[in-house]
């Protein structure tokens, strides 16, 4: 994957152009708070994003019921730390248990591709759970660039849904908010399309 860094310019321009038919919305006030992603149940931070993805905190055993309903068929944990925590939640109840670790501080666009990839790929098979500790920060980030990628939001629309949002996002992550500028999607979107052409996609965890 770090050899994204070094394509030549035609090919990072053509990459750029693959990656989404989406046009960019000029207008960014029609994607405000009516659009922001539905709460669904207020302990667990969880919210619908669209009918493919949502978004909560780290799950406890009094969640299980409801994203069984939700029909939720994969889970990515994008926590560094504490990672297994789901599997011994889930483990036997049929889930797709995905790890995406995400180190707070040091997130870099390749990063974020690799788990949108992880995301795009296992929707194939249902709707898809992705959350960190709290499901604020770098559940946030993931959420702002899935809107920003495959719905065509604005880069300044999802910025402001994962600050202002009732998801709990912490001001202090200054790197977080500076990757949200049409530069860093514009790496994100290469990193991405190159992950799609080298069809290196296994997030599959079959449960035990």
């Amino acid at each position: 994957m770090n050899a994204c860094h070094f394509l030549p310019v035609l090919l990072v321009s053509a990459a750029l152009a693959g990656c989404s038919t989406i046009k960019q919305p000029q207008d960014a006030a029609v994607y405000g708070r009516a659009r922001w992603a539905v709460l669904v149940k207020q302990d667990a931070n969880l919210y619908k994003v669209d009918s493919r993805l949502y978004r909560s905190e780290q799950l406890v055993h009094d969640d299980i019921a409801q994203i069984e309903r939700l029909g939720i068929q994969s889970i990515v944990n994008l926590r560094f730390f504490d990672r297994n925590d789901d599997r011994q939640l889930l483990g036997g109840r049929g889930f797709n248990l995905i790890n995406s670790p995400l180190l707070t501080w040091q997130i870099k666009p390749k990063d974020i591709a690799k788990t949108l990839y992880l995301i795009e790929a296992s929707q194939q098979s249902g709707p898809v759970l992705v959350h960190c500790y709290h499901g604020a920060d770098c559940t946030g980030l993931i959420v702002g660039m899935y809107r920003i990628i495959y719905q065509g939001w604005p880069v300044e629309a999802a910025k402001q849904e994962m600050q202002q949002g009732p998801y709990g996002y912490h001001s202090i992550w200054k790197n977080i908010d500076k990757l949200f500028t049409q530069e860093k999607v514009d790496e994100v979107k290469v990193h991405l399309n190159t992950l799609r052409m080298q069809q290196v996609f296994r997030p599959v965890e079959m449960p035990v």
